[in-house]
């Protein structure tokens, strides 16, 4: 997969916010994450987090979101 130019002062670019959207979008698609629900919002914080702390790679971020992300459930 192309690689993006991608920030590394940790200030997230247009071509960033496409990454971590498609990330967030596949990311929601598989694992039947409605988008906009609350587990959704916790995946994007999760991914913001990522990006802030200076991971930068999609295969990381991504890897990191599909593997040991778990939303909390919400009991109700």
């Amino acid at each position: 997969m192309a690689q993006l130019h991608v920030s590394r002062s940790g200030a997230a670019y247009p071509d960033d916010l496409v990454l971590l959207k498609r990330l967030y979008d596949q990311v929601c698609e598989e694992r039947g994450i409605i988008p906009g629900s609350p587990e959704a919002s916790e995946l994007a914080i999760e991914a913001m987090k990522l990006f802030s702390a200076g991971i930068f790679d999609e295969d990381t971020i991504g890897s990191h979101l599909r593997g040991s992300f778990s939303p909390r459930r919400r009991s109700g």
